[in-house]
């Protein structure tokens, strides 16, 4: 059983690369003020990393400037059937994500290609730098990515993750831990990207996951 730990990346020998890390962030956006708050966990089993962030704005407000758009050498690399089979069964049903009571069942997820291609972008940078983080490429965040991609959204949200071998498997991480599980049972959410970016061997991890959310405007 992996130890607690915050989402800040703590590098790991090579040895180490099956081992799973999570976290999440959630920012609430408003009339141009922002909350932030910051959790994180690890879990045993199929070890990788995970983590989330989310940004919730009103609907004329969107607080992340405009980023150059990323420009992602490849598609997502996951099974889009698989991913919404995965993800909407979760949302189909109540659900306990902890330290809230149990949630209520939501609407089914589509799937987005502008959330794929920012999630894509991400991934590739997170494996490319070797590092764990939510600030991406340039101090980017989730909202400035998706606003990059093209998406003109209301309301955002993001979970990362490496080191977990398949979809199945990611997910059932992010399910396991508090913020990751409410980002996706998330009612406001109806759009989704999910990328998956294979490590090599002089990689931390084995896979680098990325799972955009969002509403747009």
């Amino acid at each position: 059983m992996s130890s607690t730990r915050t989402h800040r990346h703590r590098r790991r020998s090579r040895a180490d690369r099956g081992n799973i890390a999570i976290a999440s962030r959630l920012m609430r956006v408003a009339a141009g003020a922002a909350l932030a708050s910051l959790i994180g966990a690890c879990g045993g089993g199929d070890t990788g990393s995970t983590a989330t962030a989310a940004a919730v704005a009103g609907a004329s407000t969107n607080a992340d400037p405009a980023v150059a758009a990323t420009t992602p050498s490849t598609t997502s690399a996951v099974d889009v059937a698989a991913t919404l089979q995965h993800l909407n069964a979760a949302r189909a049903v109540p659900r306990d994500c902890g330290g809230t009571g149990t949630l209520p069942a939501v609407p089914p997820l589509r799937w987005n290609a502008e959330l794929e291609q920012a999630a894509v972008g991400h991934s590739e940078w997170m494996q490319a730098n070797d590092t764990f983080s939510h600030t991406g490429a340039d101090g980017s965040s989730v909202g400035t990515r998706a606003t990059a991609a093209g998406y003109a959204w209301r309301s955002v949200g993001e979970n990362i993750a490496a080191g977990q071998r398949d979809v199945a498997a990611v997910i059932a991480a992010w399910l396991a831990s508090p913020g990751h599980c409410r980002n996706i049972m998330h009612p406001d959410f109806v759009d989704s990207g999910l990328a998956l970016k294979p490590g090599t061997s002089s990689n931390t991890y084995r896979t680098w996951w990325t799972l955009v959310l969002g509403r747009p405007r």
